[in-house]
């Protein structure tokens, strides 16, 4: 699901440069992205509830400094478009998320009230955040990764709206498909990329809507 890097050096020749410039981090990072996105809609499909809010935000912690990690590869990479998103995604998911999910779960075991709404703000300027993203990279990523990003996007939005009572809780069903959206078109670009990485052709991504 990595997007196509666009700030390093393209003519890049030598054996001895290539092999000096680190490996893609993209899948393992869409690895984590999409089994996180599958906690979220555990959450929003009533699942994990309650006590077990403590294990999802575990999780997400657990997840945070792979993320940090990949996203620093991205930097080193020169690769300042992925670099950036995902050391939102690692922030986002990983950092606020998961200890703030850790509290939930914390709170309902002691029973302390603890507000579900402090997440919804950081979600909203996540979701908003992939849309440059999308913009920059619109005549170079690929189908499946452009309808991840963009259910990724809403998703995060609509959820941050229905959190703060922007919107109701009707557009829980709508969240959920986003959601499972993003798993299952994530996971397939996950799996490409493990293929394209291993020196395989990969399978079917589609080519860009724009040209």
């Amino acid at each position: 699901m990595a997007l196509k890097e666009l700030n390093h050096n393209k003519a890049e020749t030598g054996t001895s440069e290539k092999q000096e410039r680190p490996g893609d981090p993209g899948p393992a990072l869409t690895f984590i992205f999409t089994m996180l996105t599958m906690e979220f809609w555990g959450i929003q499909a009533g699942i994990f509830n309650g006590p077990t809010m403590l294990s999802v935000g575990l999780v997400q912690i657990a997840c945070f400094i792979p993320y940090l990690i990949g996203a620093i590869l991205f930097f080193i990479r020169g690769d300042s478009v992925n670099g950036n998103i995902f050391l939102i995604f690692a922030t986002l998911f990983g950092g606020v998320g998961g200890f703030c999910n850790t509290m939930i779960g914390f709170g309902n075991i002691m029973g302390w009230p603890i507000s579900k709404q402090m997440t919804a703000l950081p979600y909203i300027l996540g979701g908003l955040s992939i849309f440059p993203v999308l913009w920059v990279n619109r005549k170079t990523a690929d189908k499946v990764t452009t309808i991840c990003y963009l259910a990724a996007a809403f998703f995060l939005s609509l959820s941050g709206l229905v959190s703060l009572n922007i919107l109701s809780g009707s557009w829980n069903s709508i969240i959920q498909w986003l959601s499972l959206t993003v798993v299952i078109t994530g996971f397939y670009s996950c799996f490409n990329g493990l293929l394209v990485c291993g020196g395989s052709r990969g399978i079917p991504v589609g080519k860009p809507f724009y040209k």
